[in-house]
């Protein structure tokens, strides 16, 4: 093999490795691209459950005050059923 030969081999080569790493260079943008996207969804995402959190955490404070509610007025049905002594005097 001669030295041009060997020269045109190399840069052969070269060229196809460039054209390996532009294509890499391709991919690796891509990626970003879609890992921006994602990081989009993700903060939407967090959003949304922060919201949700938020509402969850008022409905179960309603909740614990229909429930709380209910046994003040259940206790105070007792409490007079207990001081009326002539209901039960069997």
């Amino acid at each position: 093999m001669t030295d041009s030969e060997k020269l045109d081999l190399l840069l052969a080569e070269m060229q196809s490795m460039k054209a390996d790493m532009q294509g890499m260079k391709a991919d690796m943008q891509g990626m970003k691209a879609d890992m921006q996207g994602m990081n989009g969804r993700i903060d939407s995402l967090e959003s949304q459950m922060k919201q949700t959190e938020r509402v969850l955490k008022n409905e179960i404070r309603k909740e614990c005050a229909l429930v709380l509610d209910e046994v003040e007025r259940v206790h105070g049905i007792l409490e007079k059923h207990k001081a009326d002594r002539t209901a039960h005097t069997a």
